[in-house]
C-alpha cells in the first residue's frame, strides 16, 4: 500500500513538474531574436556596419547615414521580398535601442507571414480604430512579441495609413534611454 502510494505520488509529481514546465516553455518566446535584418542587438551599429558613402553612390553592402539625434538611417538593407521600405536604427550611448523598418501598406500581410513564421505566434494580438486628419477611421492590428532581451511590435498603420511599421526593441537599453530621458526631464522641470 506504501509502494502504490509513494509511486502514485512520483507519478503525480512529475507529471505536474513536466506540465509546469511545458507552461513555461509557452510563457517564454523560444524564437527570441539576437538580430534584426543582420544587425547584432547586443553590439554597436557603428562596428557592425560602415558608414554610408559621402559621394551618394549606390553601396555594395548594408550601411548607415550620419545619425541624427541618435537616429542612422540605414541604405543597401535586404530587399525581404518587399516592394521597398526604409529601415534605421535609434541608440542610446552607442548602443542599439531599436531597429524600425517601414514598409508599404500593400505589404503588410506579407511582414506579418514572415514574422509569423519566423517568430512564431505574438503574446498579445489586437486591434484599435486610428482616425486620419480628414476623419477616415480604420482599423489598425498590432502583434506584440516580448521576450527576456527583446520586443517586437508589428502594425498594421505606423505614422500614416499608407504605411506599416515594425520596432524591434532592445529592452535593456531602451529602459536605460527611458531613465535617462526621465533624468533630465526632472533637470530641466527643476529649472523652471
Amino acid at each position: 500500500m506504501k509502494l502504490k502510494l509513494s509511486l502514485s505520488l512520483a507519478i503525480i509529481c512529475v507529471v505536474t513538474a513536466a506540465q509546469a514546465a511545458k507552461k513555461d516553455a509557452e510563457a517564454r518566446w523560444l524564437n527570441e531574436p539576437t538580430s534584426f535584418i543582420g544587425i547584432k542587438l547586443d553590439q554597436g551599429l557603428t562596428y557592425q556596419l560602415k558608414e554610408c558613402p559621402a559621394d551618394y553612390s549606390v553601396p555594395d553592402e548594408v550601411c548607415y547615414q550620419r545619425p541624427f539625434q541618435g537616429y542612422y538611417s540605414l541604405f543597401a538593407v535586404p530587399a525581404l521580398g518587399l516592394h521597398g521600405y526604409t529601415a534605421g536604427v535609434m541608440t542610446h550611448e552607442s548602443q542599439i535601442r531599436e531597429i524600425s523598418l517601414s514598409t508599404k501598406i500593400d505589404d503588410y500581410e506579407t511582414v506579418k507571414a514572415m514574422f509569423l513564421q519566423k517568430y512564431g505566434k505574438p503574446q498579445l494580438q489586437g486591434t484599435e480604430m486610428v482616425k486620419t486628419k480628414v476623419g477616415a477611421t480604420f482599423q489598425n492590428e498590432k502583434l506584440f512579441w516580448e521576450g527576456e532581451k527583446v520586443i517586437i511590435l508589428l502594425k498594421k498603420y505606423g505614422e500614416t495609413i499608407d504605411k506599416s511599421s515594425v520596432s524591434v526593441i532592445n529592452k535593456a537599453v531602451a529602459m536605460k534611454a527611458v531613465r535617462a530621458e526621465r533624468g533630465k526631464l526632472s533637470e530641466n522641470a527643476s529649472q523652471l
